[in-house]
This record gives C-alpha cells, structure tokens and sequence, in this order.
C-alpha cells in the first residue's frame, strides 16, 4: 500500500522531477482531461471527487510517512485542481493553455486567501485545498477572458 499510495500522491512519480515539479504534476492531468472529453460533466465531476478524496488520502499518508509538510513532490493537488478547471472550461487548445499557465501563476503565487489557507489547514486536506482555490481563481480569469475574445 505505501508504494501505492506514494506513487498517487507524486503524480506517478513525476513528482520526483528537480526542478518545478508542480508544473510538471499539472502536465499528468492534460491526458487525463483528454482521455475524459466526451465524457459527460456529471461523470467528470464524480471522476473528480474521487480523486479529490484519493489525493487527501494520498498526500496525507505520504507527509506523515515522509515528515514532511506539504512536501513539493506531492502533485496529486495539482493534478487534480487543473482537471477540476477543465471540466468547466469548454475543451480547446487555448483554453487547456491559457489554465495551463493562469492556474500555474496562482498556485504559485499564492494571493490571499490561497497562502492563508495553506498556512492553516494542515495534513492532506490543506494539501488539496489550496490547489483547488487556485483552480477557482483560475475558473474566474478564464470565464471572464472568454467575454472579450
């Protein structure tokens, strides 16, 4: 179980990259999100629940295994924050980039109440959590970007 487990929460090891590993994670869910494209959205939603409660189950056991909080090799949440995006977004090569590099710019930078969420919710949900505010911030960009082009 704990090889499992910690291959879920590395993103099947794409975690262990050296540099940017978050940015690596969110490029699994791209096949992910292709491979689910005809799929209907109450499927796609159900499909995200899971793994949303995998991915807490996942990086719970791996940063109290490891001792480690909020280790960055653990990139389920972003994983899974970006196909939480697209399962909202409608399915094109701008969109899957435009997500691609919004969601990036705010699961990197934070702005409140990301950080303040990922400072006080600890274990695997604070994990997750914070990855699917930037995922909503990322919603919203994009949402209102589709309004003018």
């Amino acid at each position: 179980m704990h090889k499992f487990l910690k291959w879920i929460a590395t993103g099947f090891n794409v975690g262990f990259v050296p540099n940017a590993p978050g940015t690596f994670g969110t490029l699994v869910a791209i096949p992910i999100v292709l491979i689910t494209l005809n799929f209907s959205i109450f499927f796609k939603f159900l499909l995200f629940i899971a793994m949303f409660i995998i991915g807490i189950i996942a990086s719970e056991y791996y940063q109290h295994y490891y001792e480690k909080e909020d280790p960055a090799e653990v990139v389920i949440d972003e994983i899974v924050a970006y196909y939480f995006i697209m399962i909202f977004v409608p399915y094109n090569l701008l969109n899957l980039i435009l997500a691609f590099f919004i969601f990036r710019f705010f699961d990197i930078l934070k702005p409140y109440p990301i950080k303040n969420v990922e400072n006080s919710v600890k274990g695997g949900v604070g994990i997750m959590l914070d990855d699917i505010l930037a995922a909503i911030y990322t919603l919203i960009i994009i949402l209102v970007l589709r309004l003018f082009i």
